[in-house]
């Protein structure tokens, strides 16, 4: 069996909201010549169920868990931002309904509000069939360590359900911008606001004070595989240390395999550093070259490259998918 645990979902009718809001946003500020809505649109021929079915299976992908993505919230208000993760999680999951054993639902909650924060989660939990909570990296810069959206990790932990992180944009300095800094903002600003994401969420002391939280961070941990060892030196000098040692809380830390066309050697650091029990295979699709199918192969290829046991491969392929999002 193989899961993809970190795959996206969106229709016509919910890019057209996208469309709609950051339309609205732009009339009120005229200064933002671009948006990541538009250098990233969502392949809409991967909305029609036939293709994506059909992909799925010229690869094996048995399940897909579907999710809407942040950046596609980037730059719009916070009462439209509620309304379009609502959405999406009614779309996604009518989805899984229709295919309870190709679908699983990972629901989106924008924390720019924590009322209809906290009001979809619980609406997604006894209504949608909810597996996991996606969420930005940061919240139009405020970090995931704010004690303002304790309320949710609470309600995460109680429910055990896995916390999943998608990188965003941040306000850089002019040598990161995404346009004139020749797209470096996508390639690497995103793997860096999931590193300071999950530095905040230790630091700040989130993993003490909610010690069984997983969280599930896209495209294989970013810069942690291959800068632990840099980062447990340096958090050793740091005045606010946090309680345990840093290396001991990445085990509340799993990551999904879509690095996009990563080497053996990538795959092979994810797994040092995951171990077999903490790796799942995930795509990223429909995003990439050929409406995402380039991703679903190439990290499909890369996963299967590694020179691991027979366990450990059904492990990442499935196993760990299917106990963190209680798949039977």
């Amino acid at each position: 069996m193989i899961i993809d645990v970190y795959c996206h979902h969106s229709s016509k009718k919910i890019e057209e909201m996208i469309e709609k809001a950051i339309s609205r946003q732009e009339a009120k500020d005229t200064t933002k010549s671009w948006t990541p809505q538009s250098q990233f649109p969502f392949p809409i021929q991967s909305a029609s169920i036939e293709s994506r079915l059909r992909l799925m299976d010229k690869y094996g992908i048995d399940i897909q868990a579907l999710s809407q993505t942040t950046p596609a919230l980037y730059g719009i208000a916070a009462e439209e931002a509620a309304e379009i993760c609502a959405r999406s999680n009614d779309e996604n999951y009518t989805l899984c309904k229709a295919y309870p054993r190709r679908f699983a639902n990972i629901c989106i909650v924008s924390l720019l509000d924590m009322k209809t924060a906290l009001d979809e989660f619980d609406r997604s939990i006894n209504e949608l069939d909810c597996r996991g909570i996606t969420v930005a990296t940061n919240q139009n810069g405020n970090g995931l360590d704010s004690s303002n959206y304790f309320p949710i990790y609470e309600k995460m932990a109680a429910y055990d359900l896995p916390l999943f992180l998608h990188p965003t944009y941040w306000e850089s300095y002019p040598l990161a911008d995404q346009v004139k800094g020749w797209g470096l903002m996508a390639a690497f600003g995103w793997p860096f606001d999931t590193t300071q994401a999950i530095w905040r969420l230790i630091f700040g002391g989130v993993l003490d004070r909610f010690p069984t939280l997983k969280v599930v961070t896209h495209h294989m941990g970013a810069m942690l595989p291959f800068f632990s060892g840099r980062a447990e030196v340096v958090s050793r000098g740091v005045k606010e240390k946090p309680l345990r040692d840093i290396s001991k809380y990445w085990g509340n830390i799993y990551g999904d395999t879509a690095i996009s066309g990563g080497t053996t050697e990538a795959y092979q650091l994810g797994y040092a550093f995951f171990g077999p029990g903490r790796l799942m295979y995930g795509s990223d699709y429909p995003f990439g070259p050929e409406a995402g199918e380039m991703h679903v192969r190439s990290n499909l290829s890369g996963v299967k490259s590694m020179n691991i046991s027979v366990q450990d491969m059904e492990n990442i392929l499935s196993g760990n998918a299917k106990k963190m999002l209680k798949i039977m």
